[in-house]
């Protein structure tokens, strides 16, 4: 019989061919669980006639081409490890050994015979992390993870604990450092060494490491608060605007949530940072009062009393034509100042001069004007008071001086005995001090330097005695001198 072959076709051989050895199937490999694809023909023992349909399964492999091994594919994970993992494979570590994270499981998981995990169940689960492997630390913290143990090794940390456990974790590889900054004068705290908080972590663990840098935070801002305290009693202890310029301005802290450097794609940066700052504390001290103290401290040094609350105790008293009086001020800072006089005071009829005189030789005059039931006075000072009289041995007074923005007021009480012309007193007051006129133009002049600033005649390099009289006068009640001026120019 003839045969009809395709135009521009070769000639089929009306022998069938010999069967080829069926290569096996390709394999599909999904998590851990391996599947291969169902033949629809007969068993690949039976051989394939030319005229026979058999479905595609795949790009055939040749009998000579090994198959690679299943070693050789990688580690199979499943759906629940990859989201574990940030959907990040990691190089294959070694096999977390049974016999250690049994131990971590027993110390870890509540029971009728260990129903609260207790800080001996933290010691030795931190003890059977330390017997692992670097290998097999990380594989061993994500089982834990898995399984819930290490959300609950991490909740019945301490501070110190938890460091020995970050500290740990960082020795194997899991963690890295952010280092600090340096310490600086009179104890300084620099910025605190925390933990990387990488959003690849375990929950657990990135909470361990936010707890930590919540720790260190709040030991830096104690630490502040003794630093602003040594440099108040050094600022207290400085004997002249010299010593207190070379000082130095306090320095204030510089702790921000972006010192935890969590990104802003971090799904977990805003529950990070609100809790690191509520677990900061409030600080004691503040950079404004170090100021205040450096300012009141840079007054009494220049000559001036400092500005802000006192009160004041006068006991006086008169023998004939001699009089004394001695005089205390307490401020608010808890500064005091004493000064006692001596001299004489005569009175012809309502008036009355008193001159007296202090410890350092410095000389005052009061003359008062004495109207019964009301007085006034006056003194070389510029301090003018008024007094009215309430009932026969006391009196209220209220006072004033432009000079030295002092006002105040308060009581007095006094006795007298009229045969032996005696006189006896003790009067209390309160007042309010602020800045004299002469502080107070110079506080919105711009060309005045303040107390750490560099006077601008530095630069250019204008000797001392180049200085005109007006500027030179204004740097020496700033503490700055002859010798000073030349050395700080030289810089």
């Amino acid at each position: 019989m003839s045969r009809i072959d395709a135009p521009g076709s070769a000639p089929l051989s009306p022998d069938p061919t010999l069967p080829e050895p069926e290569a096996p199937a390709p394999e599909l490999r999904v998590g851990t669980t391996a599947s291969r694809r169902t033949s629809v023909s007969e068993s690949s023992a039976a051989p394939a006639s030319r005229n026979e349909l058999r479905p595609y399964d795949g790009p055939s492999v040749a009998p000579s081409t090994p198959r690679p091994s299943s070693n050789a594919e990688g580690p199979a994970v499943s759906a629940r490890e990859l989201l574990a993992m940030g959907g990040r494979l990691r190089a294959p570590s070694a096999p977390v050994p049974e016999d250690v994270y049994a131990s971590v499981r027993s110390h870890l998981t509540r029971s009728l015979s260990n129903p609260f995990l207790t800080g001996g169940d933290v010691k030795a689960t931190h003890d059977a992390l330390g017997s692992v492997s670097r290998d097999a630390y990380r594989a061993t913290l994500d089982r834990m993870d898995r399984e819930g143990l290490l959300a609950a090794y991490v909740s019945r940390m301490d501070a110190p604990s938890r460091q020995a456990f970050l500290e740990q974790a960082a020795s194997n590889g899991v963690l890295s450092r952010r280092p600090g900054g340096a310490e600086g004068p009179l104890g300084m705290p620099g910025r605190p060494e925390t933990f990387v908080n990488d959003p690849k972590l375990p929950p657990a663990l990135r909470d361990a490491v936010n707890a930590h840098a919540t720790d260190a935070g709040r030991a830096t801002v104690a630490a502040h608060d003794a630093y602003l305290e040594r440099y108040g009693d050094a600022v207290a202890r400085a004997d002249s605007l010299q010593a207190l310029r070379a000082l130095g301005p306090p320095q204030a802290l510089d702790l921000r949530e972006t010192s935890l450097g969590l990104s802003w794609s971090d799904p977990q940066r805003e529950r990070y940072e609100s809790e690191w700052k509520a677990g900061l504390g409030r600080p004691q001290h503040s950079l404004v009062q170090a100021y205040e103290t450096v300012t009141a401290r840079a007054q009494v040094l220049s000559g001036e009393r400092p500005a802000g609350v006192f009160v004041s105790a006068e006991a006086s008293g008169a023998h004939q034509l001699l009089h004394f009086k001695s005089e205390t001020h307490v401020t608010a800072r808890g500064t005091t100042g004493l000064q006692t006089q001596a001299g004489i005071a005569a009175k012809a009829g309502p008036l009355g001069l008193e001159l007296m005189t202090d410890a350092q030789g410095k000389k005052e005059a009061q003359l008062q004007v004495d109207l019964g039931i009301a007085s006034v006075s006056r003194d070389s000072e510029g301090k003018v008071e008024l007094s009215l009289g309430v009932g026969p041995h006391a009196r209220a007074h209220a006072m004033i001086n432009p000079r030295t923005a002092e006002f105040g007021g308060g009581v007095a009480f006094e006795t007298s005995h009229k045969d032996s012309q005696s006189h006896a007193g003790l009067k209390l007051g309160y007042g309010l001090r602020g800045l004299t006129p002469e502080r107070a133009a110079q506080a919105v002049r711009g060309d005045v330097p303040g107390l750490f600033s560099r006077p601008s005649d530095l630069d250019p390099g204008v000797a001392w005695e180049a200085l005109p009289s007006e500027r030179r006068a204004l740097y020496e009640r700033q503490g700055w001198t002859r010798e000073e001026w030349a050395r700080d120019s030289r810089r």
